[in-house]
């Protein structure tokens, strides 16, 4: 009995964790918050690329649209254009069907009362009321007086004014009675 009794050394856990388990927690919290950052990153750079594709896309439909503008404002001041040479080409097809019906009355009805046939049969040229064109030197014979009558606006003014004989135009018209 003089022998010792040895007992077992028993260690009393402590309230706190082992160091390692603590570096673990440490290290997968710093994981955690630089994954947080990451994502954080990555979707402001997203909404960035979606803000500029947004932007993108309307500076592409505004220009689209602009060009599209001037495209129509082209075709609008075109067919403008492609109207006034047709009221232009109008005009002169009218002034020169006037200048032909006028120098056709002209000449079956001469303003001096002498029959047209014999006029123009003995002179070859045609003294009517274009005698005024014929006189400034643009034209002289029948032909030539036509030719003076469509350039010339003075025999449509003279007309409008009262320069005809009107004696004449209701004896044409008392012979087609």
């Amino acid at each position: 009995m003089s022998e010792k009794v040895v007992l077992p050394k028993f260690d009393i856990p402590s309230e706190s964790a082992h160091p390692v388990v603590k570096a673990v927690a440490i290290v997968g919290a710093l994981l955690l918050v630089s994954m947080l950052v990451l994502g954080g990153a990555i979707y402001k750079r997203r909404a960035a690329q979606l803000a500029a594709e947004q932007q993108r896309d309307a500076l592409i439909a505004a220009r689209t649209a602009e060009a599209n503008a001037a495209i129509e404002a082209a075709k609008a001041r075109v067919a403008e254009a492609a109207a006034k040479e047709a009221a232009a080409k109008a005009e002169a097809a009218a002034k020169i069907e006037a200048a032909k019906v006028a120098a056709a009355a002209a000449k079956a009805h001469p303003a001096d009362g002498s029959n047209a046939a014999v006029a123009d049969a003995s002179s070859g040229h045609h003294h009517g009321h274009h005698g005024k064109t014929a006189a400034k030197g643009k034209g002289k014979g029948g032909k030539g007086d036509a030719v003076a009558a469509k350039g010339s606006g003075d025999d449509k003014k003279s007309a409008a004014k009262g320069g005809r004989d009107n004696a004449a135009i209701d004896k044409l018209l008392a012979q087609f009675k």
